[in-house]
């Protein structure tokens, strides 16, 4: 590959242009062996060289596909790069992308985390093994979910979330041993799933 101009697009972004006629756009941190600072019109490369620019351009793609869909809302790793492949993106290609998103903070399975289990708990009040099962499900790493778990309980009384969910219950028609499972089946323990009971009872 013949380089016929290069433009600077961004600080490690680069628009180059071949010989060949493909425009494409590559960030210099994506590149392995070659030097950006060899990335000059004129330049020639051979077909080692000339694959790993391309290959560089191709990771570039994925990570502004993976920016959009991180401008829409907060993704986990796991699900983003779900979509990335049924995009038809190549794993590694993702791979190095999300790699990379991660480093600038851009992607983190914690925030993801903690900002799904307090929009979740908002119509959907459930218990901490619940919500720490929900999270593995969905590609967090367990010791990611109980961190955001941690935080969120810092600021959310379990207990309170339990009432709200047996009022909800009862609200729906739920009684008896089918209530009881139905609570239990929310992540909530039997002591705080008695407090419930014991509250509404009073109210």
């Amino acid at each position: 590959m013949r380089i016929s101009a290069i433009k600077q697009a961004l600080s490690d972004v680069v628009e180059i242009t071949s010989e060949d006629g493909p425009v494409f756009f590559i960030r210099c941190a994506f590149l392995v062996s070659v030097q950006p600072e060899l990335l000059v019109s004129g330049a020639e490369f051979n077909e080692e060289q000339t694959e790993e620019i391309l290959n560089a351009g191709l990771i570039f793609a994925v990570e502004r596909k993976a920016e959009e869909y991180l401008a829409r809302c907060e993704q986990c790793r796991a699900g983003l790069e779900k979509k990335l492949l049924n995009k038809g993106f190549q794993k590694h290609f993702v791979r190095v992308a999300l790699d990379y998103l991660e480093q600038r903070n851009l992607l983190d399975d914690k925030r993801f985390a903690f900002s799904w289990v307090r929009s979740h708990t908002v119509s959907k009040p459930q218990g901490r093994t619940r919500l720490l099962a929900e999270l593995c499900s969905r590609g967090i790493s367990s010791s990611d979910a109980k961190f955001a778990l941690d935080e969120f309980f810092l600021q959310k009384n379990e207990q309170e979330l339990c009432k709200r969910a047996y009022e909800k219950a009862l609200r729906n028609g739920k009684s008896g041993e089918k209530l009881i499972k139905y609570m239990i089946d929310s992540g909530f323990s039997y002591k705080m799933i008695q407090m419930a009971q014991d509250d509404c009872t009073e109210s």
